[in-house]
């Protein structure tokens, strides 16, 4: 049975409960129990192109429900892309789809002589609980029992509206507008122009001799104004929407197009700009420590994650388009090479504190659950405040843009290479290294290549048995201690009997060679499944000498910065 074909069949809370993956008490505790004014916290932020936007962000019960509902959804959006065998390409509307994307809608706009954007005014409020609940009812696709109608709209609207942060307003506005697509999708096409909304922003575009006057027109008395055409004004209001007229423009092909922020003269793009300004913040965090934008000759402090967050945008829209134009590395690009270098500052130079380098997710998991059972031992490691621990430590994240920009994924083959790189990953910063960077490295066999660069570069001979090695600038490698038993990774800190753990049928396979699991669990899932649920019942005495030699490095290395030895 299809998930559409399930939510039909409902007639209940309890129907629509079960399919969300709820218990219909909780789901009707939450709707009818919890006072309105405490289901969301509202706040303001600032819109790019000025004023303010309000932001009603569900509690986090409420919010669980809204994306399950968001999912269910989307699972049936595609379900019905499938049944009419809708491509990507025919679609219109492209925000929050899967696959879709600002970069797929811009792509629709390029090298044409008119590109025309406006957006919807007030999209989201527009959409009051009588035209949700209406929809779920009415639509053919859907044509649900009232009841359920009902369930849906009071989990979707805040008072009679679709709240701006609520994980499922997407998705029902896209439903919702679908008949204000098809609308404008014929009136473009009778024009000769291509048309695409994302979310409330609306653009055409087309290579005739002049713009339509129906869509959009020159004001008579100011040449550089334009005007919403009668058809579309009539169109988007029949749909139930307006216009937000202070955001209509005309770009001609002469001067820099945008749709969705994004320039589309010839190929999508980042605006120079928005790329120079975020350059700029990371030189001043590279220089200084902290990022920030000069605004009126003040400084203007920006946050790591607004930072990041620019340079990921950047990357995406680049990496996206790189893969749809087939075209060259984008390791060779100055914008790769500015996330790259950020990313380096941040999890190593930068750091407020100490950071370790594991060779895996499972190392950080073993040590984090380890300092929470020892944090009496250790108290630079680990702090209690009213009983809530607090890790001292950074622990090196492994993910996709760790693999992708800085070649680091895992292993102790990619550890070696960090060791030889280091210097130059850290060259041009001229703001942090207080905090040592800490390598862990297995002593096993497989770390006799890392032991060897280590070697050349210490100009010592690296046995693997001392309890660290200081490299240089803030870095130092850290082997995991030998402890008598025959497993010489970092699960051979655990007692035998542990690492004898039977798990769903089958034992723990500690070289993870076995390509299907079928007779051995991973180290992973023992990580994850064996080590991490159990922590508080498992003796972690073996870890101790190698959080000793963490704590130890510390030591000597705030030694070294006292004595200027250090950057």
């Amino acid at each position: 049975m299809s998930k559409l074909e399930a939510l039909k069949k409902a007639k209940s809370l309890s129907d629509l409960a079960s399919i969300l993956g709820e218990q219909p008490r909780v789901l009707s505790f939450i709707l009818y129990k919890i006072p309105s004014n405490l289901k969301y916290k509202s706040f303001e932020i600032t819109k790019k192109s000025g004023g303010k936007r309000t932001i009603h962000a569900p509690v986090a019960r409420l919010k669980r429900i809204q994306r399950s509902l968001a999912d269910l959804l989307q699972d049936i959006q595609d379900e019905i892309k499938i049944q009419r065998k809708v491509n990507d390409n025919c679609v219109v509307s492209h925000g929050f789809k899967r696959k879709l994307s600002i970069i797929t809608n811009a792509r629709n706009h390029r090298n044409k002589t008119y590109v025309f954007n406006s957006d919807l005014k007030d999209f989201f409020p527009s959409i009051n609980f009588g035209r949700v609940y209406g929809f779920f009812v009415r639509n053919q696709e859907f044509a649900l029992d009232p009841k359920v109608a009902t369930v849906i709209a009071q989990i979707a609207c805040q008072g009679n509206s679709l709240p701006q942060g609520s994980p499922c307003s997407p998705i029902i506005s896209d439903f919702i507008g679908h008949i204000l697509d098809m609308r404008l999708s014929r009136m473009a096409a009778r024009h000769r122009c291509t048309y695409t909304r994302y979310v409330d922003d609306l653009s055409f575009s087309t290579n005739k001799r002049s713009f339509p006057k129906a869509i959009a027109y020159q004001n008579e008395d100011n040449s550089h104004e334009w005007l919403a055409g009668d058809a579309l004004l009539k169109n988007v209001f029949k749909s139930g929407f307006k216009l937000n007229n202070a955001k209509t423009r005309v770009q001609y092909k002469s001067s820099r197009q945008e749709a969705t922020g994004l320039i589309v003269n010839k190929k999508v793009a980042v605006p120079t700009e928005f790329y120079h300004t975020t350059r700029a913040m990371c030189h001043n965090l590279f220089k200084d420590g902290f990022a920030f934008i000069v605004k009126d000759g003040t400084p203007k402090p920006i946050s790591d994650a607004v930072l990041r967050g620019r340079l990921s945008y950047i990357h995406h829209v680049r990496s996206t388009q790189n893969k749809l134009e087939n075209g060259p590395p984008l390791k060779t690009t100055a914008p790769f090479k500015l996330y790259q270098q950020y990313l380096n500052y941040i999890s190593f130079f930068g750091s407020s504190m100490p950071v370790i380098i594991g060779e895996g997710v499972t190392d950080t998991i073993y040590l984090k659950a380890a300092l929470n059972q020892l944090a009496a031992k250790y108290p630079n490691l680990i702090t209690v405040v009213d009983k809530k621990k607090e890790h001292k430590l950074q622990f090196f994240k492994y993910s996709n843009s760790s693999r992708e920009l800085m070649g680091l994924s895992g292993g102790t083959g990619e550890l070696k290479n960090l060791l030889g790189e280091y210097r130059k990953r850290i060259s041009g910063f001229k703001f942090g290294g207080t905090q040592p960077v800490i390598i862990l490295v297995d002593n096993d066999d497989g770390a006799k290549a890392f032991f060897s660069t280590l070697g050349s570069i210490t100009k010592t001979k690296v046995s693997g048995t001392d309890p660290f090695y200081y490299v240089y600038a803030n870095l130092y490698a850290v082997p995991i201690p030998p402890t008598g038993n025959p497993v010489t990774a970092i699960e051979g800190l655990f007692e035998p009997a542990l690492l004898n753990t039977i798990y769903d049928g089958k034992k723990l396979d500690l070289t993870n060679k076995e390509p299907d699991g079928s007779k051995f669990y991973s180290k992973h899932t023992f990580a994850k499944n064996v080590v991490r649920p159990n922590q508080d019942k498992i003796d972690f005495k073996g870890f101790e000498p190698l959080l000793t030699a963490i704590d130890h490095v510390m030591a000597d290395y705030a030694a070294r910065l006292v004595a200027g030895t250090a950057p």
